[in-house]
């Protein structure tokens, strides 16, 4: 279960800035420290200068919306939000986050044996089997959302670009290279989008390769099917199982993909018997530095 500590509130929080953690689109991440309880978070600072920076202040209360309506161990906890005031003007707002002292999956690119991963895709699947159950969905599933902690956790991040069950998105959102061809076309999104995103992922960290070159919904996604290898081909000690989910998750037409993430996990659970019991741990012994 979700730590069911009460959260910090940022308007009664006296801290310091440790360092920065980052820069993403119209936001800065801060290592931050509450002097009261020595406790470490992550603060999302997002200023707004102009009109232009509207979109980045809208995602961030979308993430604050959405954080609400989760508690799930493998996914981040958005504890604080603060909007910032100048003479009635909104100037920026902030996020506080429990900090998640990791790496991205992108760097360990290549240097996970396929038990481990299964073992974290597993863990994964499961978060994203409590969003939709909770009718949340990401929208940009990748390696770059995803963290593995030193201590072996695996959180999901980042819900900028989430949208709840019955909202119209209105525009493209999503990372090309893991996005689903419906995604490109501005068609309806649901649950199977994050399943796409999701297999996308796993084609690119079992494989080294990317399921999608370009913009997946040009052609409806059938250029890339045609020119795409299965993971099994690639990969000599990779499960069919497995290389067939990973295909089934980038189907282009929705109705070919898993019904949801709850399949997929049960899936992930069938394929991790078959490997032993390295695929119940994400890491064991082989946390990262």
């Amino acid at each position: 279960m979700a730590s069911t500590t009460a959260a910090p509130k940022l308007a009664k929080m006296d801290y310091e800035v440790v360092r920065s953690l980052g820069t993403g689109a119209g936001s800065t991440i801060l290592l931050v420290r509450d002097k009261a309880t020595g406790r470490k978070y992550a603060l999302k600072v997002v200023r707004r200068q102009g009109p232009d920076d509207d979109i980045y202040v809208n995602q961030a209360m979308v993430e604050w919306d959405v954080a609400r309506m989760l508690n799930h161990p493998n996914i981040v906890r958005v504890l604080d939000f603060r909007v910032k005031k100048s003479w009635f003007k909104t100037t920026g707002v902030e996020l506080l986050l429990e900090y998640v002292d990791g790496v991205m999956l992108d760097d360990l690119l290549a240097k996970l044996p396929v038990p481990r991963l299964v073992a974290f895709f597993r863990r994964v699947a499961d978060a994203m089997a409590h969003m939709h159950r909770r009718g949340v969905y990401h929208g940009d599933l990748k390696p770059g959302n995803l963290m593995i902690t030193r201590d072996g956790q695996v959180k999901v991040i980042d819900f900028g670009t989430a949208w709840i069950r019955g909202e119209d998105k209105g525009r493209v959102q999503g990372t090309p290279y893991y996005m689903a061809p419906e995604q490109a076309q501005r068609k309806v999104v649901d649950e199977k989008t994050d399943v796409y995103n999701f297999g996308a992922t796993m084609y690119r960290m079992f494989t080294g390769e990317y399921a999608n070159l370009g913009i997946p919904g040009l052609d409806n996604g059938r250029a890339n099917r045609a020119r795409m290898k299965s993971p099994a081909s690639m990969v000599p000690d990779l499960p069919k199982s497995l290389s067939d989910l990973i295909m089934d998750c980038i189907a282009p037409k929705p109705d070919r993909r898993p019904s949801g993430m709850q399949e997929v996990r049960e899936r992930l659970d069938e394929i991790a018997a078959e490997l032993g019991p390295k695929a119940d741990d994400p890491f064991g012994t082989d946390a990262p530095e």
